[in-house]
Protein backbone atom coordinates (compact mmCIF):
# COMPACT_ATOMS: atom_id res chain seq x y z
CA UNK A 1 0.00 0.00 0.00
CA UNK A 2 1.07 3.59 -0.73
CA UNK A 3 2.86 5.18 2.74
CA UNK A 4 3.14 8.67 3.70
CA UNK A 5 6.43 9.83 4.79
CA UNK A 6 5.46 9.55 8.47
CA UNK A 7 3.49 7.55 10.22
CA UNK A 8 0.09 9.26 11.46
CA UNK A 9 -0.52 9.76 15.59
CA UNK A 10 -3.48 9.23 16.89
CA UNK A 11 -3.85 10.81 20.24
CA UNK A 12 -7.22 10.90 22.76
CA UNK A 13 -9.24 10.10 19.49
CA UNK A 14 -8.28 12.90 17.28
CA UNK A 15 -6.01 12.05 14.26
CA UNK A 16 -3.13 14.12 14.12
CA UNK A 17 -0.34 13.88 11.47
CA UNK A 18 2.85 14.49 12.12
CA UNK A 19 5.26 17.14 10.94
CA UNK A 20 6.43 16.21 7.11
CA UNK A 21 9.06 18.35 7.13
CA UNK A 22 11.02 17.49 9.94
CA UNK A 23 10.13 13.15 9.78
CA UNK A 24 10.31 13.16 13.67
CA UNK A 25 7.38 12.15 15.99
CA UNK A 26 6.59 15.94 15.97
CA UNK A 27 2.62 16.22 15.78
CA UNK A 28 1.37 18.35 13.42
CA UNK A 29 -2.11 19.66 15.04
CA UNK A 30 -3.80 21.03 12.20
CA UNK A 31 -4.04 18.33 9.93
CA UNK A 32 -7.58 17.45 9.76
CA UNK A 33 -7.91 21.75 9.26
CA UNK A 34 -5.67 21.05 6.20
CA UNK A 35 -7.44 18.46 5.04
CA UNK A 36 -10.80 20.22 5.80
CA UNK A 37 -9.50 22.89 3.36
CA UNK A 38 -8.41 20.40 0.84
CA UNK A 39 -11.85 19.04 0.98
CA UNK A 40 -14.01 22.79 0.83
CA UNK A 41 -11.54 23.58 -1.96
CA UNK A 42 -12.02 20.78 -4.36
CA UNK A 43 -15.67 21.53 -3.73
CA UNK A 44 -15.81 24.54 -5.02
CA UNK A 45 -16.79 25.90 -1.36
CA UNK A 46 -19.91 23.68 -1.74
CA UNK A 47 -18.92 21.45 1.36
CA UNK A 48 -18.34 24.16 4.03
CA UNK A 49 -15.05 24.35 6.54
CA UNK A 50 -16.48 22.41 9.36
CA UNK A 51 -18.23 19.56 7.16
CA UNK A 52 -15.41 19.31 5.18
CA UNK A 53 -13.08 18.63 8.52
CA UNK A 54 -16.01 16.19 9.83
CA UNK A 55 -15.58 14.58 6.92
CA UNK A 56 -11.76 13.85 6.91
CA UNK A 57 -12.01 13.27 10.89
CA UNK A 58 -14.45 9.97 9.78
CA UNK A 59 -12.13 9.39 7.25
CA UNK A 60 -9.25 9.39 9.37
CA UNK A 61 -10.81 7.46 12.19
CA UNK A 62 -12.27 4.70 10.09
CA UNK A 63 -8.63 4.77 8.47
CA UNK A 64 -7.34 4.06 11.22
CA UNK A 65 -9.38 1.54 12.99
CA UNK A 66 -9.39 -0.87 9.79
CA UNK A 67 -5.00 -0.31 8.97
CA UNK A 68 -3.93 0.21 12.35
CA UNK A 69 -2.67 3.57 11.77
CA UNK A 70 -3.06 6.09 9.26
CA UNK A 71 -0.05 8.05 7.24
CA UNK A 72 -0.35 11.63 5.42
CA UNK A 73 -0.18 8.75 2.02
CA UNK A 74 -3.61 6.80 3.33
CA UNK A 75 -5.15 9.86 3.87
CA UNK A 76 -4.27 11.57 0.56
CA UNK A 77 -5.25 8.17 -0.76
CA UNK A 78 -8.69 7.83 0.84
CA UNK A 79 -9.96 11.62 -0.06
CA UNK A 80 -8.69 10.80 -3.24
CA UNK A 81 -11.15 8.05 -3.65
CA UNK A 82 -14.13 10.27 -2.18
CA UNK A 83 -12.86 13.02 -4.42
CA UNK A 84 -13.60 10.83 -7.74
CA UNK A 85 -15.80 8.58 -6.05
CA UNK A 86 -18.33 11.04 -5.28
CA UNK A 87 -16.88 14.97 -5.20
CA UNK A 88 -16.97 14.56 -1.74
CA UNK A 89 -20.98 14.20 -1.39
CA UNK A 90 -22.23 12.25 1.18
CA UNK A 91 -25.62 12.07 0.56
CA UNK A 92 -26.06 10.55 -2.71
CA UNK A 93 -26.85 7.27 -4.24
CA UNK A 94 -25.81 6.39 -7.91
CA UNK A 95 -27.82 4.36 -10.60
CA UNK A 96 -26.32 1.32 -9.15
CA UNK A 97 -27.49 1.87 -5.75
CA UNK A 98 -23.94 3.15 -4.36
CA UNK A 99 -24.50 5.51 -1.23
CA UNK A 100 -22.21 8.06 0.37
CA UNK A 101 -18.84 9.86 -0.08
CA UNK A 102 -17.44 6.59 -0.68
CA UNK A 103 -20.15 5.03 -3.35
CA UNK A 104 -20.18 1.93 -1.05
CA UNK A 105 -22.53 -0.83 -3.48
CA UNK A 106 -25.65 -1.12 -0.86
CA UNK A 107 -26.82 -4.71 -2.00
CA UNK A 108 -23.63 -6.21 -1.76
CA UNK A 109 -21.61 -4.36 1.21
CA UNK A 110 -24.73 -3.45 3.32
CA UNK A 111 -25.22 -7.18 3.52
CA UNK A 112 -21.96 -8.37 4.90
CA UNK A 113 -21.26 -5.64 6.84
CA UNK A 114 -24.83 -6.39 8.96
CA UNK A 115 -26.14 -2.70 7.75
CA UNK A 116 -29.13 -1.23 6.23
CA UNK A 117 -28.84 0.65 3.18
CA UNK A 118 -29.93 3.95 4.90
CA UNK A 119 -27.19 3.48 7.13
CA UNK A 120 -24.34 3.73 4.45
CA UNK A 121 -25.59 7.55 4.26
CA UNK A 122 -24.16 8.84 7.60
CA UNK A 123 -20.96 10.09 7.08
CA UNK A 124 -19.14 7.65 9.94
CA UNK A 125 -20.43 4.49 8.72
CA UNK A 126 -20.46 5.11 5.60
CA UNK A 127 -15.93 5.98 5.83
CA UNK A 128 -16.25 2.99 7.73
CA UNK A 129 -17.93 0.73 4.60
CA UNK A 130 -15.39 2.76 2.32
CA UNK A 131 -12.36 1.45 3.99
CA UNK A 132 -13.42 -2.04 4.87
CA UNK A 133 -14.34 -2.76 1.14
CA UNK A 134 -10.88 -1.16 0.25
CA UNK A 135 -9.12 -3.39 2.11
CA UNK A 136 -10.61 -6.39 1.31
CA UNK A 137 -9.88 -5.89 -2.26
CA UNK A 138 -5.88 -4.87 -0.72
CA UNK A 139 -5.77 -7.96 0.99
CA UNK A 140 -6.94 -9.96 -2.13
CA UNK A 141 -5.02 -8.10 -4.59
CA UNK A 142 -1.78 -7.04 -2.42
CA UNK A 143 -1.72 -3.52 -4.65
CA UNK A 144 -2.79 -0.61 -5.30
CA UNK A 145 -4.38 -0.49 -8.73
CA UNK A 146 -5.94 -3.55 -8.93
CA UNK A 147 -7.34 -3.16 -5.70
CA UNK A 148 -8.93 0.41 -6.97
CA UNK A 149 -10.00 -1.09 -10.11
CA UNK A 150 -11.45 -3.96 -7.92
CA UNK A 151 -13.26 -1.05 -6.10
CA UNK A 152 -14.87 0.07 -8.66
CA UNK A 153 -15.57 -2.94 -10.73
CA UNK A 154 -15.23 -5.95 -8.48
CA UNK A 155 -12.64 -6.97 -11.09
CA UNK A 156 -9.21 -5.99 -10.78
CA UNK A 157 -8.10 -5.38 -14.45
CA UNK A 158 -11.89 -3.55 -15.53
CA UNK A 159 -11.34 -0.11 -14.13
CA UNK A 160 -7.80 1.08 -14.48
CA UNK A 161 -9.06 4.20 -15.89
CA UNK A 162 -10.40 4.77 -12.47
CA UNK A 163 -7.62 3.73 -10.59
CA UNK A 164 -5.17 5.92 -12.76
CA UNK A 165 -7.71 8.82 -11.90
CA UNK A 166 -7.73 8.09 -8.18
CA UNK A 167 -3.58 8.06 -8.07
CA UNK A 168 -4.21 11.75 -10.10
CA UNK A 169 -6.03 12.75 -7.59
CA UNK A 170 -4.27 11.75 -5.03
CA UNK A 171 -0.78 13.11 -6.56
CA UNK A 172 -3.25 16.83 -6.46
CA UNK A 173 -4.03 16.17 -2.90
CA UNK A 174 -0.06 15.66 -1.76
CA UNK A 175 0.51 18.52 -3.71
CA UNK A 176 -2.28 20.92 -2.06
CA UNK A 177 -1.46 19.18 1.60
CA UNK A 178 2.44 19.91 1.39
CA UNK A 179 1.63 23.72 0.81
CA UNK A 180 -0.65 24.18 2.93
CA UNK A 181 1.26 22.37 5.96
CA UNK A 182 4.36 24.75 5.32
CA UNK A 183 1.95 27.88 5.69
CA UNK A 184 0.33 26.44 8.62
CA UNK A 185 3.97 25.65 9.67
CA UNK A 186 5.26 29.40 9.08
CA UNK A 187 1.65 30.41 10.96
CA UNK A 188 0.37 32.21 8.38
CA UNK A 189 -2.71 30.00 8.01
CA UNK A 190 -4.39 31.14 10.91
CA UNK A 191 -7.15 33.16 8.17
CA UNK A 192 -7.50 29.65 6.57
CA UNK A 193 -9.54 27.97 9.48
CA UNK A 194 -12.83 29.43 10.37
CA UNK A 195 -13.22 29.46 14.15
CA UNK A 196 -14.77 26.07 15.25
Amino acid sequence: MIRGIVPAIFLCGCCLIPSLAWGTAKVHPYAMDVCGIIINEMTEGRVNHKHARQMALAIAEAGNRHFGRVTCGDMWLYMAIVYVESGFRNNIVNHENCRGMFQVHAPSWARKFGLRYADLLDLQTNADSGLRVLKYYLQLYKSVVPALSAYNSDDPRAATGYAMAVLGARKRIKKRYTELHRTFQDGAAVALVPPR
